[in-house]
């Protein structure tokens, strides 16, 4: 199918990957994104040097080296001038001085065009294209109900409610033929099931499918023609569309400011982007080969899979029809199986190999390969042995830790505290209890802390700790251990005094 391919879809097909740079393949996407969403967040204007500071501090990935200013121009050159996704403007700008002053400089501002918000929008949309195109009734419904407010009674243009039916219009007919594209898939796979298994349920399937869903969408998208063809014909609907969106409630600035000259260009485009997409849609619908050939989106072809389908479920009945098998003698043969199935033995297949898996002398020499023949194996049955719960290993059983925290408290106390609430570590100490081992090495950790609210060895709330300049480093061990624990240093520590454990 020739399809027809604009100029600056072209372009823009051609500046894909988005900056044509090999040390940074996402900097143009990186760059859309820092001026769709960090852009205005900043305060900043979005100056070269800007988006190159921002762009090496947040966006670049593990092996990738700072992006140079040259190779950023490059990227904001492909961005700008071939897919139009970024647009450049001078502009006065405000720059910080050392004395806390500023100076107004001219300056390149960057911003992201419309182009480039849907462009990002719509790669998201690619992502879950899985999951959210489906053929959907209510869709088409929606669909052809706002074709019908559209081609009936005549809707103002004073506000956007206008311009907004028809882009709600133009949104359902894209979800609808996507969702028709897929029907017909789903219609094909079937209809190929059928053809070469002739499946039963497959063919009952397909029925319901053709019956339920795909016979009266088609009819209709059908019946929807020619109002979309009397909207693409008229010459006045599109400039309404175009006037409607410039309505008394819309938001644009150029509007608020009152600038005519860009208004009546805004105006122009979008009348222009009206035409084509009634044009389009009404292509969808002419029978005509040529209009078939150049629509992504006809219906014709999709008419097409529906009449493949249809001679296929006929082929099935025939198929069904010239069947001719005794079902008496069938299931007298199915009955005299079942009574003897427990004794049947059925071999697993042995595998045919090549002659060159025979031990030869030399095994580099594979000349005679050609004449060995085949190796051959003879099945053995083997009788399957089941397993019971005796066999099952005994299980050993775990010695239960016992902790005697009134004794391991009292050594830790006896180690550790010289008051009440304050105790030192300045000097090697050997442990009984590896409680209390534990709890003084994980006391250690909360020098490196400004709040102790995770530290509370034996239930007792941590006020302060700190580490001893003068001390080096002090080793603890336990006993019955071949090791120790090194400190760095010793430490000090003064628990809370409104609580005692005494």
């Amino acid at each position: 199918m020739a399809v027809t391919i604009s100029a600056k879809l072209r372009d823009l097909l051609l500046a894909s990957n988005l900056g044509h740079s090999r040390d940074h393949p996402l900097a143009g996407w990186n760059v859309l994104t820092i001026l769709y969403h960090d852009g205005g967040s900043t305060g900043n204007a979005a100056t070269l040097d800007t988006l190159l500071q921002k762009y090496n501090n947040d966006y670049l990935d593990v092996d990738e080296k700072a992006m140079t200013d040259n190779t950023l121009k490059a990227v904001l050159s492909v961005l700008g001038d071939q897919a139009n996704l970024v647009d450049v403007s001078p502009h006065k700008v405000r720059r910080p001085m050392v004395n806390g002053g500023f100076h107004i400089i001219q300056a390149y501002i960057y911003r992201i065009t419309s182009s480039g918000i849907e462009y990002l929008t719509m790669m998201q949309k690619v992502i879950d294209a899985d999951n959210t195109v489906t053929a959907n009734i209510t869709r088409i419904r929606e669909y052809c109900a706002l074709v019908g407010k559209l081609s009936g009674t005549m809707i103002s243009a004073d506000s956007t409610q206008l311009y907004n039916d028809f882009q709600n219009m133009l949104s359902a007919y894209d979800d609808v033929m996507k969702g028709m594209h897929k029907l017909d898939e789903d219609l094909t796979e079937l209809a190929n099931d059928l053809a070469f298994n002739h499946g039963g349920t497959a063919a009952s399937h397909l029925q319901a499918m053709l019956k339920e869903k795909a016979i009266p969408a088609f009819r209709q998208l059908l019946n929807q023609g020619p109002q979309i063809q009397a909207l693409a014909d008229s010459a006045s609907f599109s400039k309404r569309v175009a006037r409607s969106q410039q309505g008394n409630d819309d938001l644009d600035a150029s509007h608020a400011a009152g600038d005519h000259e860009k208004m009546v260009v805004r105006m122009q485009r979008v009348q222009g982007y009206a035409q084509r997409q009634l044009t389009r849609l009404a292509s969808s619908f002419d029978p005509s080969t040529t209009a078939i050939n150049n629509s992504l989106d006809t219906v014709y072809l999709l008419f097409q899979t529906i009449l493949k389908a249809i001679r296929l479920l006929g082929q099935e009945f025939d198929h069904i029809q010239n069947q001719s098998v005794d079902i008496k003698v069938l299931t007298g043969q199915i009955d005299d199986l079942l009574t003897h199935y427990q004794s049947l033995i059925v071999r697993e297949a042995i595998p045919r190999h090549l002659p060159q898996d025979r031990e030869v002398s030399d095994e580099a020499d594979l000349l005679d390969a050609t004449t060995m023949g085949p190796v051959t194996y003879h099945a053995e049955s083997r009788p399957a042995v089941v397993a019971t719960e005796a066999d099952n290993p005994e299980l050993a059983v775990d010695d239960a830790d016992f902790i005697d925290l009134q004794t391991d408290l009292t050594e830790f106390q006896q180690k550790l505290m010289k008051t009440v609430d304050y105790g030192v570590v300045d000097h090697d100490l050997n442990f009984e209890s590896q409680h209390a081992r534990d709890e003084l090495i994980r006391l250690y950790s909360a020098t490196g802390y400004d709040h102790y609210d995770g530290f509370a060895p034996f239930g007792r709330p941590v006020k302060r700790v700190e580490k001893l300049p003068d001390s080096g480093p002090v080793k603890i061990h336990c006993q019955d251990e071949v090791y120790a624990v090194t400190l760095p240093a010793g430490f000090a520590v003064w628990f809370d005094e409104e609580e005692s454990h005494e």
